[in-house]
């Protein structure tokens, strides 16, 4: 795998009384990685758009997720020990509870094999910083049942994405 360089920018959904439904702010010792797709094919619909949506209180939904990548950068907006409602698995599933959230982009003007590798990358990452193990790295469809990621669940897309996760190394600016 070529090397690149991911951006990290942590932009965290503000601790915000009316925004309780999007930043719930409970701790949490994340045993899993769960991934997610954005399903938001319009253009523009990257990462730093996905983090305005969560800051703006994301509709009014009670939903939240720690990253959001695209090909040019990653966007954090919780911290990695806080809850986030992502799973749908309820206020006490195991996804919710014990899962950090990673939507990848799929925004049709951006580049979605570049969003997927930056999303390995920041997968292989989490895995080292927190000790969590490549079969504690689920689909979101695991918690709610839901199609999603819809694209990873396509053919063998998801044991690509699994062996990418474990390939190569891309280097990081933050």
């Amino acid at each position: 795998m070529r090397r690149v360089a991911v951006k990290i920018i942590q932009d965290f959904i503000p601790k915000k009384r009316e925004l309780k439904n999007v930043r719930p702010g409970y701790k949490m010792t994340p045993k899993y990685i769960t991934i997610h797709e954005t399903d938001n094919t319009s253009p523009g619909a990257g990462a730093r758009n996905h983090a305005i949506y969560l800051k703006n209180g994301a509709g009014g939904a009670s939903k939240s997720w720690h990253f959001t990548v695209d090909d040019k950068e990653i966007y954090q907006h919780l911290p990695t020990d806080e809850v986030g409602w992502h799973a749908g698995d309820g206020g006490n599933g195991t996804g919710n509870r014990q899962s950090i959230g990673i939507e990848i982009c799929v925004n049709r003007d951006g580049n979605y094999e570049k969003a997927k590798e930056n999303a390995a990358w920041l997968v292989r990452k989490l895995m080292k910083e927190l000790n969590i193990p490549i079969d504690r790295v689920v689909q979101h469809n695991r918690w709610s049942g839901k199609n999603c990621p819809r694209r990873l669940r396509q053919g063998d897309n998801w044991q690509k994405f699994l062996k990418m996760v474990q390939g190569g190394t891309p280097s990081v600016s933050s």
